[in-house]
């Protein structure tokens, strides 16, 4: 089940105030961090791009949740996939030490290519900044394109259209 962000409701806003953007509703599942001192900068907030490194992180705990074994299931079959776009949206800040939760769902799904998106979202329910990456399956030999194998397109699919999605809330430092 979708966790609730603290202060907010079941699909809302996350508690801020006149954002109402379709990022910020249906992301059923959440990976909880812990900012560490050095993602931050001299102003001593989350250094800005360090929010592609949280949207990592989501995206390895959500494969890692929905049973994709990354030496199993690409660099074994001749496969990789490399990240062709990454977009980031920076709304409220983050500091040391807060706790936040890197929501993220699947998007847009084509031939070799697909989409997560992101939402990061303090524990306190203030939405902090979406993003997205385009993840390009490739030929490890060849370094090019190719087709997304069958049983990952099905998972993609079948996940970005079920609503039943695997859960995590662990907290990391």
């Amino acid at each position: 089940m979708p966790r609730r962000p603290a202060g907010g409701v079941p699909g809302g806003n996350g508690g801020v105030e006149g954002l109402t953007s379709p990022w910020l509703v249906d992301f059923p599942f959440a990976h909880r961090q812990r900012v560490r001192y050095g993602e931050t900068d001299l102003q001593g907030v989350v250094y800005y791009a360090n929010y592609l490194l949280f949207a990592e992180v989501g995206r390895v705990a959500y494969l890692r949740a929905l049973g994709v074994v990354y030496d199993r299931d690409f660099i074994a079959r001749g496969l990789d996939f490399t990240i062709g776009e990454a977009r980031v949206r920076y709304r409220a800040p983050l500091r040391f030490d807060d706790e936040y939760d890197i929501k993220v769902r699947v998007g847009a799904i084509r031939h070799s290519s697909w989409a997560f998106e992101y939402a990061i979202d303090r524990a306190d329910g203030v939405h902090c900044a979406e993003a997205s990456t385009i993840q390009v399956m490739i030929d490890r030999v060849t370094g090019r394109a190719t087709r997304i194998p069958d049983e990952l397109l099905k998972l993609l699919e079948d996940v970005r259209g079920s609503g039943a999605h695997p859960h995590d809330e662990r907290v990391s430092s």
